[in-house]
């Protein structure tokens, strides 16, 4: 039986309700039928979830997914029944199966498990427009990544290693910097620190850093300015703790470039997300992320995700298996 969870209000993790959902009828040009092996949960469900993101109720939960093609419709040629494939952004994810416009599909290598797909392709393709896209790091430049023990900051902090960079990472706790060092991430700084910009810019002898990948937004937003150097890049994506006040003028006097980019800006067009996921995945194969284990929920536990999420319970990513 096919279930998906929907919301009908806005609020809490109890608004979302795991409901029967109708049989998923023959896919229509352009269109796929995919039955999922693996959900994506991630921090932006929270806020579609929450209302923090106007969006039109009544709503079917979730963004990301992969699994197995079913069924394609009229002029549909880059995937196959028994191929399997993955998405990383259409609103219904939160179910068994579904239709799903084909556009939004890439075919999974063979290498690559639906439930590591489902756990990374969404967090995946935004480090990849945070380091190939927004900013196009060099060898050689210092980067400062927060929150470098979440998702998506994990990711960013691993493979700018791999790409040559000299990486600073922030973390909330001890145990988290412990994580983020097992990687081979040498500087790690608590980002609580009131001292943090200092000591990042003594990491880089005294200059000041490249680039500032900034995932937590108000409370760790001042200190990515003072840590910058004069003519750096402010790469704005994440506001875990809220939305800062932004002098652009201040930063303009000093040269910084202040961007806030979407992974959809620049993997909208087939040709850029083909690209990306190629990219993607072959940093994958060769071990840039390590192994990577999701925690897993059963879909009728994405309540309890969601409180994870909220909690800061979860290191890593996680998904929901139908």
């Amino acid at each position: 039986m096919n279930q998906q969870i929907r919301i009908t209000e806005t609020g809490q993790s109890s608004v979302m309700r795991l409901e029967a959902a109708p049989e998923v009828k023959r896919p229509g040009r352009g269109q796929v039928h995919l039955r999922h092996q693996a959900i994506g949960v991630n921090f932006v469900d929270t806020l579609f979830r929450s209302g923090a993101f106007n969006v039109p109720l009544p709503l079917a939960m979730g963004v990301e997914g992969a699994g197995e093609v079913v069924a394609v419709g009229e002029g549909v040629t880059h995937v196959q029944p028994g191929d399997r494939a993955a998405y990383f952004f259409s609103f219904g994810a939160y179910s068994s199966e579904r239709l799903i416009e084909a556009q939004h599909l890439v075919k999974l290598p063979r290498e690559i498990a639906s439930d590591t797909a489902a756990a990374t392709f969404t967090k995946g393709l935004t480090a990849w427009m945070m380091l190939f896209g927004a900013h196009r790091l060099q060898p050689g430049e210092t980067v400062l990544v927060h929150a470098a023990a979440g998702g998506v900051g994990s990711m960013v902090a691993r493979w700018a290693k791999s790409l040559g960079a000299t990486v600073i990472a922030t973390v909330g706790s001890s145990d988290k910097a412990g994580l983020v060092r097992s990687w081979g991430i040498e500087h790690v700084l608590d980002a609580s620190d009131p001292q943090l910009a200092d000591k990042a810019r003594a990491l880089n002898g005294g200059r000041g850093v490249d680039v500032v990948y900034e995932l937590v937004g108000k409370t760790t937003f001042a200190q990515s300015v003072l840590a910058l150097r004069d003519g750096g890049h402010l790469v704005h994506v994440g506001n875990a703790s809220g939305n800062p006040l932004v002098d652009k003028a201040a930063l303009a006097v000093r040269g910084i470039r202040y961007v806030q980019p979407s992974t959809g800006q620049y993997v909208g067009e087939r040709q850029e997300l083909e690209l990306a996921s190629a990219t993607l995945f072959a940093a994958m194969k060769d071990g840039v992320f390590g192994e990577t284990v999701p925690t897993r929920y059963r879909l009728q536990d994405a309540v309890l995700a969601h409180e994870d999420i909220a909690a800061r319970r979860l290191s890593g990513a996680a998904i929901l298996l139908p």
